[in-house]
């Protein structure tokens, strides 16, 4: 194995409303997943959770794959647009009226609780929480990210993924290209631009924070969460 430098380029804004990094193994992990069930695999998540034949990682009992965060250069502002869940808007609107319709009707209110003059949909509670919410995204030069790893390999199961980010649905963070090449001498620890646990060393000339997160995939389990650092990129 040999320290590795990824490159990205993207043919749509990559959406950046999350408070999760987007890391080299979890896309690598996916890969595999996509791969294990083309193959027929009955269990294609848990043949990813292994990823040692082609990435490297630390030793202990927290430890982490040697595989950094995604790295972005921003070629734009970020941009704001309204969504809206992907729902029937006709019907939601029509249960909603049946809803509040009979509720607390009264002489001077005989519609009930539902004002249509100044009727507005709560978007941060309620029934109708995150039916409409605005969401962020940035047009990319690239994404850049480093591993100690196999080069072959780890390019077979990237090269499985088609977007990058949240909403890929929607045609976000769409992949133009991927590329792997050697890391230069000066970034064979840029690996270490991820969360580590808080007795492995970090990345030279990087400061690291101290916070509760997930150390392994998947990044996103509240429940999995340990004491460990990482970089303030």
């Amino acid at each position: 194995m040999e320290p590795l430098k990824v490159i990205i380029t993207f043919a749509s804004p990559v959406f950046v409303d999350s408070e999760y990094p987007i890391y080299l193994d979890a896309l690598a992990a996916f890969g595999v997943m996509k791969d294990a069930e083309s193959l027929g695999s009955e269990n294609s998540w848990k043949d990813a959770d292994d990823l040692s034949s082609f990435l490297d990682r630390t030793d202990g009992d927290e430890w982490v794959w040697k595989a950094s965060r995604l790295v972005f250069t921003p070629a734009s502002g970020i941009m704001f647009q309204n969504m809206i869940r992907k729902s029937d808007p006709d019907r939601y609107f029509r249960d909603l009226g049946e809803y509040w319709t009979g509720r607390g009707i009264s002489e001077d209110k005989p519609m009930g609780n539902i004002k249509p003059d100044t009727f507005r949909i709560k978007t941060g509670s309620g029934q109708q929480r995150g039916y409409q919410w605005l969401s962020a995204s940035q047009w990319m030069e690239k994404a850049e990210a480093w591993a100690i790893g196999d080069r072959e390999a780890l390019e077979y199961y990237l090269l499985r993924l088609s977007h990058v980010g949240k909403i890929g649905r929607n045609g976000y963070g769409l992949i133009r290209s991927l590329s792997i090449e050697p890391a230069s001498q000066s970034e064979t620890e840029n690996w270490r631009l991820r969360a580590l646990p808080i007795s492995e060393p970090g990345a030279p000339g990087i400061q690291y924070e101290h916070v509760q997160t997930c150390i392994r995939a998947p990044y996103w389990k509240k429940l999995e969460r340990v004491v460990a650092k990482e970089p303030v990129v």
